[in-house]
């Protein structure tokens, strides 16, 4: 059974979570803006992988660093969310393709 401390961990990490969900669409949305002014789509295009490479990272350590710090619940929390996201984004996408 879950304490309360527990809970707020999970919650804790489903903030970072959209935070993190955050940065990464801010950070696509500025990648595809440069293209339109005058970067050029390749520039775009690198600086989107070049964003998602550091994102994984940073993800990555974040969860590792949750569960090594002894917060297993912020770490859940973050999965969670983050699963949720993905979710919604495939089934966003499926339905746009229709």
């Amino acid at each position: 059974m879950q304490g309360p401390d527990d809970e707020l961990d999970e919650l804790r990490g489903e903030i970072v979570a959209l935070e993190t969900a955050l940065a990464a669409a801010f950070g696509e949305i500025a990648a595809l803006r440069a293209a339109v002014e005058g970067s050029g789509v390749e520039a775009a295009r690198r600086a989107m992988e070049d964003m998602a490479a550091q994102l994984e990272g940073a993800l990555l350590r974040g969860v590792l660093g949750a569960e090594a710090a002894g917060r297993p619940a912020a770490a859940a929390g973050f999965e969670r969310r983050i699963e949720q996201i993905a979710h919604a984004l495939r089934n966003a996408i499926a339905f746009r393709d229709r």
